[in-house]
């Protein structure tokens, strides 16, 4: 059997495909708002509370050691953030005029410069 070709060891020692290291995943955006809706033509008095803090990075860091970066974006109707509070918090406290539902988009980005973008809607309670 001298001089046996053996090509599947031959295969495997070329180096499997599984062996490249992989890039990273993204992270996994979620938002809470708390409360979801507001009174129509609520004037800034209601607080609510967007909250990123349940977004993480499970495949890449599991233990959630890496701080995630977030951004929030908000369109259709008009806003302010509370005091100390700005569109990179991981929970920031937003006042909403109520003339029209909002949309409010958070995107996280991980250590590896990776983002995911989750989108909710403030919702308008008609009084």
């Amino acid at each position: 059997m001298a001089g046996t070709r053996i090509p599947v060891l031959l295969a495997l020692v070329a180096g499997p495909a599984g062996c490249v290291p992989e890039e990273g995943r993204p992270p996994i955006a979620r938002i809470e708002l708390v409360p979801p809706s507001i009174p129509e033509h609520d004037g800034f008095a209601t607080v609510v509370t967007l909250d990123g803090t349940t977004s993480a990075d499970p495949v890449d860091d599991p233990e959630g050691t890496d701080r995630l970066e977030y951004r929030w974006e908000i369109l259709g109707d008009d806003f302010d953030f509370e005091p100390g509070d700005d569109e990179s918090d991981s929970a920031p406290q937003v006042r909403f005029r109520g003339d029209r539902p909002a949309s409010v988009q958070l995107t996280v980005t991980d250590a590896d410069g990776l983002d995911a973008s989750a989108t909710v809607y403030v919702q308008l309670t008609v009084l």
